[in-house]
């Protein structure tokens, strides 16, 4: 299942620190990033809460994500092009 295998990751583009942030700025500023992310680039967001508004947003504008509940207390969203799962899939895990 290997096509790309020289582009098994993607690289950080962008850490966005939101947990002491009040909605709606982690919404407004992940979109704002996410109209600069190039292709082949990930943003990962740490959020206090699970920011279920957005994953509708990413999911019509062309991108996929993975939330998950860090044991610290906190969500960290992880936000890429859709194209790219592949290369996502392989970065995740």
């Amino acid at each position: 299942m290997s096509t790309g295998a020289a582009k098994s990751t993607l690289e950080l583009f962008r850490e966005i620190d939101a947990r002491t942030w009040v909605p709606p700025q982690p919404l407004e500023r992940m979109l704002e990033t996410l109209e600069e992310l190039p292709r082949g680039k990930k943003v990962v967001m740490l959020a206090p809460c699970e920011p279920r508004p957005l994953f509708r947003i990413l999911k019509a504008n062309g991108f996929d994500y993975r939330c998950r509940f860090v044991p610290e207390g906190y969500f960290e969203v992880t936000v890429w092009h859709a194209a790219d799962t592949p290369a996502a899939s392989a970065d995740l895990e």
